[in-house]
């Protein structure tokens, strides 16, 4: 039971991680590409109104970058080299559930579920309140799609805090499982070529 509370705890904490840095740090992902497009005169934005417009495709596909990066063979080599440093340090258990990071999307992605279903625009009508225009498009679309009624104060920290991180953890979950199929598949031949 312990295994799995502390499982469920680093998938959170990997949630919690992806949306301080989709708030705070955005413009790491975002200012190059911005600048980029600039150069080769692919938009005319200012960098604001860019950030706002593509944040989370940019987002996306930093989440699927990130993880591709194979950062449990790193830790295992990092603590082969501090158990070949200081060989007093117990090796570490293996655990039997799948890496957090395949499942980190899981809580991000019904909070989102439960504010994309729960939100109302001011402009929805009194005959069918569950309706809501431009549901899609305040979630998913550009800037420019959006409707003054749809720009709200609960706007940026729902791209920011919701669909940003989901969007993040879901393309890193999908590239960690490609990594996992590719290097399984290669490691299985190099074994069976040993044989």
């Amino acid at each position: 039971m312990l295994k799995a509370v502390t499982w469920c705890a680093k998938c959170l904490f990997l949630y919690f991680l992806v949306a301080i840095a989709a708030i705070r740090f955005s413009w790491i992902f975002t200012t190059p590409v911005w600048q980029l497009a600039n150069k080769m005169q692919w938009t005319k934005l200012n960098h604001l109104v860019f950030v706002l417009s593509y944040f989370l495709p940019i987002f996306a596909c930093a989440g699927f970058l990130i993880g591709l990066i194979p950062f449990g063979k790193l830790g295992n080599a990092l603590s082969n080299l501090s158990r070949s440093l200081f060989p007093n340090v117990a090796p570490k258990t293996e655990t039997d559930f799948a890496p957090p990071i395949l499942w980190a999307w899981l809580p991000v992605t019904l909070a989102f579920l439960v504010r994309f279903i729960s939100w109302r625009s001011t402009n929805s009508s009194v005959f069918d309140p569950q309706r809501s225009p431009g549901r899609i498009e305040r979630f998913f679309g550009p800037l420019n799609t959006q409707l003054p009624g749809m720009l709200d104060a609960k706007w940026v920290p729902d791209r920011f805090l919701f669909t940003g991180p989901m969007l993040f953890l879901i393309a890193c979950a999908i590239a960690v499982m490609l990594r996992h199929r590719l290097t399984r598949s290669t490691q299985t031949t190099v074994s069976e070529i040993e044989l």
